[in-house]
């Protein structure tokens, strides 16, 4: 095993150095770098199996190490030597991505072992899965592709069909009503694939998470939606709205799967309630609805794919927009909780981890 220890305190090198030497199961060849810059020098130019990083280093801060680590772009894995003072910052960096983290006060060369082999079996089952999320979205976007081409020719058959019967003749009551059956259809159709890729897609997607403002997300997609729906609905937030970490693509998907909900299972004026609640590490956002509303009996059944407990013909959609967004809320580690009653109204609670 050949591994680079990036490590400016000379005491702690040698003590890992000496640790490593007293493993008999496999030989290991340690070479030092001082500085970060040293470091990424001789990742780029020599072949390692494990990189060894303090997150305290001469030419670097803890900031700009930490952002270095949680690139993701590192060929090999990375595990992150920790003081007292930093051990939440590593366990931080285990969900951006390095293999693991070991504590330097309580080094030991059976816990150095055992963390080194971890780590590069999880760093090497972490590129088998990364190859996979590659191929799931070249076939989504493959299969989407293919299937809304197939829906946009026979949109455009039957429009050029009308258009020339309508040129020659006149269509009847019936035959106008079944180009309007065609032309709802395959608009439904292309709602689906949409909303199936998208479903699909969840989870495949590059998992980078930043601070991202829930209240720039909302107004972002009621902007949207205001101009692409033909439905008037009252959106009230408050002026101030938590931050998260998150994915801003994956949250807009969220807020319009949501919001769009309670648009379409509504009778009446659609209006919608947005709130915040903070607890502890997590922080609650709350959407309440004046729609249909379901029964709570009902409420593991709503974000199941293709599960529509109010009147398909009615209503319309998918199925597929509270799964999708229980698959987003889940991919941010986060929950999700529904409470209704049957004609008064819906609320969601989403609960995230905070910034």
């Amino acid at each position: 095993m050949r591994v680079i220890i990036i490590e400016d305190n000379t005491d702690h090198f040698d003590i890992i150095d000496d640790a490593f030497m007293s493993i008999t199961e496999i030989d290991v060849e340690v070479v030092r770098a001082d500085t970060l810059t040293k470091g990424k020098r001789l990742l780029l130019s020599e072949n390692f199996d494990i990189c060894l990083c303090d997150l305290q280093l001469p030419d670097s801060t803890i900031i700009e190490t930490v952002e270095w680590l949680s690139s993701q772009t590192n060929p090999l894995p990375m595990v992150t030597l920790t003081s007292l003072n930093s051990s939440d910052v590593a366990r931080n960096l285990l969900k951006k991505g390095i293999q693991d983290y070991l504590p330097k006060d309580s080094l030991t060369p059976a816990l150095l072992y055992k963390t080194c082999l971890y780590a590069i079996e999880r760093f090497r089952h972490q590129k088998i899965v990364a190859g996979y999320n590659q191929d799931m979205q070249v076939f989504c976007a493959s299969l989407s592709h293919d299937f809304n081409g197939h829906i946009t020719r026979i949109m455009g058959v039957s429009r050029s069909l009308k258009s020339d019967l309508m040129e020659r003749t006149s269509c009847t009551p019936t035959e106008l009503k079944w180009f309007e059956y065609i032309e709802k259809s395959t608009t439904e159709v292309h709602k689906l694939v949409s909303n199936l890729h998208s479903y699909l897609s969840v989870g495949y997607t590059d998992q980078v998470f930043e601070s991202v403002c829930v209240k720039s997300v909302i107004e972002n997609v009621t902007s949207s939606l205001k101009g692409a729906l033909q439905v008037d609905f009252e959106l009230n937030i408050p002026n101030e709205l938590t931050t998260i970490q998150g994915n801003s693509t994956l949250l807009q998907i969220l807020f319009q799967n949501l919001i769009v909900n309670s648009i379409k299972f509504n009778n009446g004026y659609p209006i919608i309630d947005i709130s915040v609640r903070a607890h502890g590490n997590h922080v609650d956002v709350i959407l309440k609805d004046n729609g249909i509303g379901f029964e709570q009996k009902h409420v593991q059944k709503i974000f199941s794919p293709f599960n529509r407990l109010a009147n398909g013909m009615k209503f319309g959609g998918s199925g597929l927009g509270l799964s999708i967004v229980k698959r987003i809320i889940e991919h941010h580690n986060g929950s999700i909780e529904a409470h209704s009653e049957l004609g008064v109204g819906s609320q969601f609670i989403l609960k995230f981890n905070k910034e």
